[in-house]
């Protein structure tokens, strides 16, 4: 069979191929990848790998009848990865479901954010590369107390930012956080605040069934927010994956019919995100074939920014790790320079995505780096 070199576009769109294959639970078009050649499959396994999203390509290029399937020895990597993956999965369950269960007898009250929690939706939840288990503890008190309960148990703990602490429990992270996320932009950190207050004093949380239990989640409508919220504001500060993304996109694929569409619109545009919530859904439409009736808003026509989001997702990939180019200096002063002047170059770029989030980030970060100095 003659094999053929392709470009990088062609890469690309092979690669989603896959992984709109793996998120909707569809076949893949198997007639795309008849004859490529073994570096394109390497290529595609990188993205992958870039991405954190490897397992889930893995699965899907192995599904492929004999013609299409990639080479021998690729194969058996793929494998490795969709192996190694399961593992780390059933690994962090059992260690979710230990901390239930310690956490319980010391009377912590905690709901699951992210990571497994989006995970569940996922057509095979064992295949979403897993990060971090998040946790909050909501209760006043609560999370302070933690912290000295966990020193007591000899594990170091390593406060983050000014909502979370982290630590390593039998081989895995685990963050706990006294908030559910935060805004850079005061005016929509103080409205989320009271939103959060309000749930804490309810407690009106669903849960979501993980290793056979069920585990606290936040409400619905709160989470499609916060989901994007969180993806977003990583996008806006270094960039995000294809990971993150299709979290948001199986969530609401799973719980958009518990939305209220007239209701979610309105907490969008409160938090000035409707239309970066509508540009990373054109764009899922446009490249991943997902369909327009799972997003609780109204859609609109593609525009620049449906593309150039897709683009910065490729090229920064996990986190917005990955970028080519020039790397931040080891220097001090140098890298803090290095990332002002990023900072102000991407709040450019993105910048009419939101600019109530976008373009007060490079005096975040000035102010943040004053407080520091300051504080020292």
């Amino acid at each position: 069979m003659q094999k053929f070199l392709i470009d990088e576009v062609k890469v690309n769109e092979l690669f989603l191929n896959l992984l709109s294959a793996a998120i909707l639970n569809n076949p893949v078009d198997a007639d795309m990848f008849e004859g490529i050649e073994a570096t394109t499959w390497k290529r595609i396994e990188g993205i992958a790998r870039k991405q954190s999203v490897n397992a889930l390509i893995a699965d899907k290029a192995l599904s492929l009848p004999e013609k299409s399937l990639p080479p021998r020895d690729l194969r058996m990597l793929l494998l490795s990865q969709i192996e190694q993956t399961k593992a780390l999965n059933c690994k962090m369950t059992n260690v979710l479901l230990q901390l239930k269960l310690d956490y319980s007898k010391e009377n912590y009250s905690f709901v699951l954010l992210k990571g497994l929690s989006n995970g569940a939706n996922y057509p095979a939840p064992l295949l979403r590369n897993p990060g971090d288990i998040d946790l909050l503890i909501y209760k006043k008190g609560e999370y302070e107390k933690s912290i000295n309960w966990i020193k007591s148990k000899g594990i170091q703990v390593k406060i983050g930012d000014p909502i979370n602490y982290s630590f390593i429990f039998e081989g895995v992270s685990i963050e706990n956080h006294r908030r559910i996320t935060f805004f850079d932009n005061k005016k929509y950190d103080n409205l989320f605040q009271k939103w959060e207050r309000e749930l804490f004093e309810k407690e009106n949380f669903i849960f979501t069934e993980i290793g056979g239990q069920k585990i606290n989640q936040l409400p619905v409508v709160m989470n499609a927010l916060f989901i994007f919220q969180h993806m977003f504001r990583h996008f806006a500060h270094m960039g995000v994956g294809f990971r993150q993304y299709c979290d948001w996109i199986l969530f609401l694929s799973k719980y958009h019919k518990y939305i209220d569409y007239d209701l979610f619109t309105s907490i969008a545009k409160t938090y000035a995100l409707l239309y970066p919530m509508q540009v990373f859904a054109r764009a899922a439409v446009e490249y991943l074939h997902v369909q327009e009736s799972i997003f609780p808003f109204k859609m609109i026509a593609v525009d620049k920014y449906s593309h150039l989001v897709i683009e910065d997702i490729f090229n920064g990939g996990n986190f917005g790790y990955h970028r080519q180019g020039d790397k931040r200096p080891e220097e001090k002063i140098k890298g803090m320079w290095y990332s002002f002047v990023s900072t102000i170059r991407r709040s450019n770029k993105f910048g009419p995505l939101s600019p109530q989030h976008i373009r007060i980030l490079p005096i975040v970060k000035v102010v943040n780096r004053l407080k520091i100095w300051f504080f020292k």
